[in-house]
């Protein structure tokens, strides 16, 4: 019960804090049977949450046992059933006293427990959470975890892998993509290998894990790979309906293509390399043009005609005048707690600059903060209106408040389509020029990178 509880309240900070959290490849995650669940840690307990909101199974939540060192964590972890996991640095660096090579034994014997019951288990086999641009060398936990869980009996144990991807981890209304791998049984990959393995099956996790993340050699070629992959998916594609979410799939495929193909830029000729760096130029400028005359990038083929302006019109404005009502009073209502939570969770990047701080904090605080709130309104509103006119007030303000965070998203595009739709309308000559060049663009790249990877298959 409290489980459901907390998931529903996580699943509605999550979606108040993000502007879109898209999910590819939900239906691959078994919905029973015994499953462990890898997935990569860029975003401290953000990603726990992530995880346990979009897959449609209930989770068994693992976490580093120093998190229930934590007085204000740890009752919170233990009510929800979170089990802790005790890293051999952590106690040879004198948090739980001398390293122990029994260490995980009550967590393994949980973990295996739910395992025999057909539940699903959730680990992040870096160990930790960072901004690296790239997954972490894997720990063999595990891989250890479902093999003795295998040695004791257990049998038609799936593992698969989920990555998670953001836009901007930080950031409130950025993009999370989550990715869920296609899973593999236990007992075929171990008829297939003979025998228990940690290490081979740690590998093998990695694979999985690698297949659903982006994993970059350097955070200078992350930053370039997202930011042209933004661009080249957003001039090759159709614009979509403004009901259609904003996905980070299609862009993360161009950002993996983009950094394959910088990683060939080594080997690559003269001509090559002058080729991409005109075609990063030529890019750099069309977007530059595109902000200067306010016109969407992922709107440049809109349909200009009246006709179509005129039915976007009456299907959107209504909808338009609703989100922005709702705007006005969410944004009035709930502005004091939610500035206050960010503002004192952005302080914390002055004592610790990690990247993976800020949503958590943010999430965590604006809770409290938002409990706090409502609670101050209803006495006020009791005071003022009575007790079922306080009841009334704080539902219908809480409601109007998260119709617009669903909303939001929808709300923006529309402005951004109504805002280029105009633009573009008048001046017909410039649509086409920008459609043209978009269509140079996008062939461009796709010719620098096959030779690229033309060349550096010369030069192995």
């Amino acid at each position: 019960m409290l489980y459901r509880l907390l998931r529903v309240i996580a699943a509605i900070a999550l979606r108040w804090y993000y502007a879109e959290i898209v999910v590819q490849g939900a239906e691959r995650a078994p919905r029973c049977g015994p499953l462990l669940i890898v997935a990569n840690h860029p975003n401290a307990l953000i990603d726990p949450l992530l995880v346990g909101t979009t897959l449609a199974q209930p989770v068994l939540l693992t976490a580093k046992a120093t998190l229930f060192e934590n007085p204000a964590l740890s009752p919170l972890l233990s009510a929800v059933g979170v089990v802790p996991l005790r890293r051999a640095k952590d106690e040879e660096s004198g948090v739980r006293g001398e390293a122990r090579a029994d260490r995980n034994a009550a967590a393994f014997s949980s973990v295996t427990a739910a395992l025999r019951r057909g539940g699903a288990v959730l680990i992040f086999p870096e160990g930790i959470s960072h901004d690296a641009p790239t997954i972490a060398p894997l720990r063999s936990g595990a891989a250890r975890i479902v093999l003795q869980a295998h040695s004791e009996g257990v049998r038609g144990i799936q593992l698969v892998a989920v990555g998670l991807i953001y836009e901007e981890k930080e950031r409130p209304n950025s993009h999370v993509l989550v990715r869920v791998g296609d899973p593999f049984m236990l007992d075929t990959w171990l008829a297939a290998h003979g025998e228990e393995n940690a290490s081979e099956l740690t590998r093998a996790l990695d694979a999985q894990l690698r297949a659903v993340t982006l994993n970059f050699a350097t955070a200078e070629r992350a930053v370039r790979a997202v930011r042209l992959a933004h661009i080249l998916s957003a001039l090759a594609m159709e614009p979509a309906p403004v009901a259609q979410p904003r996905s980070l799939d299609a862009e993360a495929d161009f950002a993996r293509r983009i950094d394959r193909a910088t990683s060939a830029l080594a080997d690559a000729s003269p001509e090559t390399i002058d080729a991409a760096d005109d075609l990063s130029a030529r890019l750099d400028t069309l977007q530059h043009e595109l902000d200067r005359k306010g016109i969407a990038l992922e709107d440049v083929r809109v349909s200009v005609r009246w006709r179509d302006g005129v039915r976007f019109l009456f299907r959107e404005g209504p909808i338009l005048l609703l989100f922005g009502v709702l705007f006005i009073l969410g944004r009035a209502v709930h502005w004091i707690p939610i500035r206050a939570a960010r503002a004192i969770a952005l302080r914390s990047l002055r004592h610790d600059p990690s990247r993976d701080q800020p949503a958590m904090r943010t999430i965590i605080l604006g809770l409290v903060a938002l409990v706090v709130w409502y609670v101050a309104l209803f006495l006020i509103l009791a005071h003022l209106i009575g007790l079922a006119g306080a009841i009334f007030g704080l539902l219908l303000i809480f409601s109007s408040a998260h119709a617009f965070r669903l909303g939001r998203g929808r709300l923006r595009r529309t402005l951004r389509r109504a805002r280029t739709f105009l633009a573009l309308r008048s001046n017909r000559e410039l649509q086409q020029r920008l459609i043209v060049e978009s269509d140079a663009l996008v062939a461009q790249s796709v010719s620098l990178e096959q030779a690229l990877l033309r060349e550096a298959s010369a030069h192995p």
